[in-house]
């Protein structure tokens, strides 16, 4: 008899399913291999040496932070105050400066800790130097899907875009050599960053190695003025449709999006990832979320970076894109509480083309879960979960997480990554990253 890696018993599951299913008083039971291998009302032998007992807590699908740069997280709350636009000028000339290999790595480790902790167990990560993100999930458990990072600029690692090109091909490669479909992904920056060679010539290398799309598009008014300026008067979508890029892409943010835009999105099946904390702190605009879901287009969650959103919170995600798109349509009904979920969730996963495999709770999935506390004041009591969850849980009410049947947290406390050593480590860096800034300032305002 095969040795079962994990039961969850006593749970009230969330399944975010395609019927959005709530199970009470519930056994989950995950095979060798990380998979559910049932889930069912009441008790359910199982082999299992390692049991979580969630007490009748909320029991739900691991959070997907469908657009996020994770090592961020050593300039955060450096970009307070300012537009879209100051905001780069001073971030990215620092990045060029102070980043390495060693760096990322410790931004992106605080990152994964902060988001396993949070209960984000997948984030499809958008930085520079992608191979220290990977070096993090082999630590962490933590599902992160990375990708070369195209400019026409050298960045920090320092690479020409041709030599950018070149790296890219290898890395699609290897990706696909190995199977690791969350490696098989290539993220030009935007179209306000590259030019339209640069854009159909990276349309090329994602065809010849099936590769997807991560791109930031149609964030702000800025950007839309500077794209119109490169591109003959032209949308980030339609210059994306024009060169190839959008079918099936993950468009970040997609805020200034016009009739013709959503159309183009819709009919080349790509996805907006919404990130209303960044979007609000910035002053960018409330996305089109309701003409989105209306034309069929698929809509997820994201969090953005850690210096421009400041933390890595899928919650509080959760809850402003609800309140903003029922302030905005002046109709309370819009965006009920389930809709919001699916978009941390299920779209997310769909968004990463994954949903086949992560995203709600059911058999044959990966065990990618969170259990809440079923003691927490703002979780009592719970008469629909999917409002609970959306509308009252946070950050500090994730108890225990779990990836690929794997637990990375309980009772609140990371089992895979060294919480103390992470965060000394970034303090450490915080002086090199001060100076770097304040550099740039000086240079600035010359």
């Amino acid at each position: 008899m095969s040795t079962d890696m994990l039961a969850l018993i006593n749970a009230r599951v969330v399944t975010v399913d395609a019927q959005g299913s709530i199970i009470d008083n519930a056994t989950i039971v995950v095979d060798e291999n990380g998979l559910i291998r049932e889930i069912a009302s009441g008790s359910v032998a199982h082999t299992a040496t390692t049991v979580i007992d969630a007490r009748g807590g909320i029991v739900m699908p691991g959070l997907v932070n469908a657009h996020a740069h994770l090592g961020m997280t050593l300039f955060r709350g450096l970009g307070d105050d300012m537009n879209l636009e100051d905001f780069l000028a001073r971030l990215m000339p620092a990045e060029i400066s102070i980043l390495n290999h060693d760096a990322v790595v410790a931004g992106t480790e605080l990152g994964a800790l902060e988001s396993l902790l949070g209960g984000i167990t997948t984030t499809l990560d958008m930085y520079y130097l992608p191979d220290a993100a990977q070096e993090v999930v082999s630590r962490s458990g933590a599902r992160i899907f990375s990708a070369p990072n195209l400019l026409e600029s050298d960045g920090p690692e320092p690479l020409s875009f041709e030599a950018r090109m070149q790296w890219s091909d290898e890395w699609l490669t290897a990706a696909n050599a190995s199977g690791n479909d969350s490696l098989n992904w290539l993220a030009p920056h935007s179209t306000y960053l590259l030019g339209e060679d640069h854009l159909v010539r990276i349309a090329a290398l994602a065809e010849k190695h099936g590769a997807h799309i991560h791109v930031h598009a149609a964030e702000t008014v800025g950007e839309m003025k500077l794209v119109a300026n490169r591109h003959d008067g032209r949308t980030p979508i339609q210059v994306l449709a024009d060169t190839d890029l959008l079918t099936e892409a993950v468009l970040a943010h997609g805020v200034h999006l016009t009739d013709e835009d959503i159309e183009l999105i819709a009919d080349h099946h790509a996805s907006v990832t919404h990130c209303p904390a960044s979007n609000q702190k910035l002053a960018s605009g409330t996305a089109r979320v309701l003409d989105l879901h209306k034309a069929g287009v698929n809509v997820a969650l994201g969090t953005d970076g850690p210096a421009s959103g400041n933390d890595l919170d899928l919650w509080l995600a959760m809850r402003l894109a609800g309140y903003a798109q029922k302030n905005t349509s002046h109709d309370p009904t819009v965006l009920p509480a389930l809709d919001v979920l699916r978009m941390a969730t299920i779209n997310g996963a769909k968004a990463l083309h994954v949903d086949h495999l992560i995203g709600s709770l059911e058999v044959g999935k990966a065990a990618d879960i969170i259990v809440l506390d079923v003691d927490s004041p703002s979780l009592t009591p719970v008469f629909d979960p999917h409002v609970a969850i959306v509308a009252a849980a946070g950050r500090g009410d994730v108890y225990s997480v779990v990836v690929n049947g794997k637990v990375v947290v309980h009772e609140k406390r990371s089992l895979t990554i060294d919480h103390a050593h992470v965060v000394q480590r970034v303090r450490e860096l915080g002086s090199q990253v001060m100076s770097a800034v304040e550099e740039v300032e000086r240079t600035r305002h010359k």
